[in-house]
């Protein structure tokens, strides 16, 4: 391995793929630690997932790699619940989220059409 590499960064997609998941997952089960252990507002823990979510597909993406949709909607979703809850906006949430998911499914929807 040269040294000027990123430890993440060798293999095959499949060994880099893995490589990421089971930093994130590690990273993962270390925040929950931490927020428990702490007794973080459930604001903090969620702002903190999403953050670890997303940064896990930044990091795919920095590496050439597919982002997975999925777990980018589900990071911008635990970051938006985080960000709600900290803010203590008087707005529920998850039909403005229902709303979002409704508007985004029509527009592929309407794109898939045209093609």
């Amino acid at each position: 391995m040269n040294s000027t590499q990123p430890a993440l960064a060798e293999g095959s997609p499949t060994e880099k793929s893995e490589k990421i998941s089971s930093f994130s997952w590690a990273i993962f089960f270390i925040w929950v630690g931490i927020a428990v252990l702490a007794n973080l507002p459930w604001g903090w823990f969620l702002l903190g997932v999403g953050i670890l979510v997303l940064a896990a597909q930044i990091a795919r993406w920095l590496m050439d790699m597919k982002i997975e949709g999925f777990w980018v909607a589900c990071g911008t979703v635990f970051l938006a619940g985080g960000l709600w809850t900290l803010l203590d906006l008087p707005w529920p949430l998850a039909p403005i989220l229902i709303i979002l998911l409704g508007v985004v499914l029509l527009g592929k929807a309407v794109i898939g059409v045209r093609r």
